[in-house]
């Protein structure tokens, strides 16, 4: 009765000892991740430089005067405010780029016609080396500084035209110039990175080089009677360029609105499609299948090596979407939630994410966890540990079944 019950109880063992060692081992690739923002405080955007986290935080609501500027530190998980706004204003904007950031300060939108603001706004440099802030020496309209490095540049209404007026500041000498007047039509969304300038017009969207003073087109709207395309949101790093081409069919098998991911590269002025779903190159003649058609696509991203986008499909949770347009590596990582306004540095990445129904955003943190997922070769110490289990228990039931 010993022996029968012994053997009963091993034979089973060493068949699940087999399965478990044939079995691939994952090294769990993939990102870890945290909140960043507190409980009480609704992300409103983020950006990563290095190893602090630069992020816009508010109030539930539209009160803009709650708007407060954040600095976190992701090696000791310490953060605390460094932009408050005075009184009936309200702070936006920030960027940060190593060892500096950036943000301004507005008057609060008043929606009451009989009342006009004639504070100025205020441009902000914070020094994080030293943990303090001053205000640039700018004009009543700065707004909208972005940073690269230890250049700054703002925007400025133009006294004479319709144009957008950008000034270039160094942070080494404390001087600033009018460097160029652009036709700019979303001052918000103007990007700017090494001696580049991205922003939209009325035509489409545009670099500006500093270094030569002269325009490139990337893409030119098209408008017709039975459809339409211009670009959404953009980002821009290093040597690329990456947007959305948002299109609209009036007429056809394709009637309905959709975007699509383009790669620009800077260098060469080649422009390629990118299949939302897969992250692949695609032949930018190719029409957009209905499947991708329903997909939500937004926050385009790059951090100049490797680029990306977030996509959902009628569900409350999304995916981001990352590529190596060198080496054609695709990675995709699943959010329990909508993820916008990615900001990415290596590896690491921010983002926002919302739970529906709420709008309630949370700053979050990812550090990428390199690894793959594989079946382990026989050499290594992990194999030859389960076939001395399996070797273990059949010379048990081997023994026990010699006894009487």
């Amino acid at each position: 009765m010993h022996r029968r019950s012994f053997t009963a109880v091993c034979i089973p063992a060493v068949f699940i000892a087999l399965i478990l060692c044939a079995a691939p081992v994952s090294a769990d690739a993939g990102w870890m991740t945290k909140g960043v923002s507190e409980n009480t405080t609704n992300a409103l955007g983020g950006k990563i430089s290095g190893d602090f986290i630069l992020y816009l935080g508010g109030a539930e609501g539209i009160d803009q005067s709650q708007n407060r500027i954040y600095l976190y530190a992701i090696r000791t998980g310490d953060q605390k405010i460094v932009g408050s706004p005075s009184a009936n204003r309200t702070v936006t904007g920030p960027e940060i780029s190593g060892e500096y950031a950036v943000w301004f300060e507005t008057p609060v939108m008043d929606f009451d016609p009989n009342k006009t603001s004639t504070a100025p706004n205020r441009v902000y440099l914070y020094s994080l080396r030293n943990g303090s802030a001053e205000i640039l020496d700018t004009p009543g309209t700065a707004e909208w500084p972005k940073i690269d490095g230890e250049q700054v540049i703002w925007l400025n209404e133009s006294d004479d035209s319709f144009n957008v007026q950008v000034s270039l500041y160094d942070t080494g000498t404390g001087k600033s110039e009018g460097v160029c007047e652009l036709p700019i039509v979303d001052p918000a969304g103007v990007l700017f990175d090494g001696d580049h300038i991205a922003y939209l017009n009325t035509e489409g969207l545009f670099l500006y080089s500093l270094d030569n003073r002269a325009n490139t087109t990337v893409f030119l709207n098209v408008f017709g009677n039975e459809s339409g395309s211009d670009v959404g949101h953009y980002s821009m790093g290093g040597d690329y360029l990456i947007y959305l081409r948002h299109s609209v069919n009036f007429e056809g098998p394709d009637k309905g609105t959709f975007d699509e991911p383009y790669l620009y590269t800077i260098s060469t002025g080649e422009t390629k499609q990118l299949d939302p779903t897969t992250g692949a190159f695609s032949n930018s003649s190719q029409p957009t299948a209905k499947a991708e058609k329903d997909l939500e696509i937004s926050s385009p991203f790059t951090d100049g090596e490797r680029i990306g986008w977030v996509y959902s499909e009628n569900s409350p949770d999304s995916t981001i979407v990352l590529c190596d347009p060198k080496t054609g590596t695709v990675e995709k990582i699943s959010v329990h939630g909508l993820a916008s306004r990615v900001s990415l540095e290596g590896d690491r990445m921010t983002w926002v994410e919302t739970h529906f129904p709420s709008f309630h955003g949370e700053l979050i943190y990812a550090q990428e966890n390199a690894g793959t997922t594989e079946t382990t070769p026989a050499s290594t110490p992990g194999f030859a540990a389960g076939i001395g289990i399996v070797a273990l228990l059949t010379a048990l039931v081997l023994l026990a079944g010699k006894k009487k």
